[in-house]
């Protein structure tokens, strides 16, 4: 019985083409997910660059006048705050090879 149902499997071509057109289905649908996932790590690291530059760029100085009356007067203060830049990430290649040496059994 289990031979005959095998023989029956194994002759039966009728599900190749769908298998055949499903793994195209699949493989184009993963090369375009890969891409599509890069260009959204380049786009979210961009955006933090920008969000980062633009809490930088939030001005931290004040400045108090002085008060003056009748009799008396104080001094103002004031402080300057000067903002800085994120650099964008660079990629750095290794100054030398890593050599892995395979001591040989004593």
């Amino acid at each position: 019985m289990s031979q005959g149902l095998f023989d029956r499997f194994w002759h039966d071509d009728g599900g190749a083409l769908i298998a055949t057109e499903t793994l195209f289905f699949a493989t184009i649908l993963i090369i375009g997910i890969v891409t599509g996932l890069s260009g959204l790590r380049t786009a979210v690291v961009v955006e933090f660059t920008e969000l980062g530059n633009a809490i930088l760029a939030l001005s931290q100085g004040f400045s108090i006048s002085g008060t003056t009356s009748c009799c008396a007067f104080t001094q103002g203060s004031h402080a300057i705050d000067t903002p800085g830049l994120l650099l964008p990430p660079v990629c750095t290649t290794p100054t030398f090879p890593v050599v892995i040496d395979v001591l040989p059994c004593q």
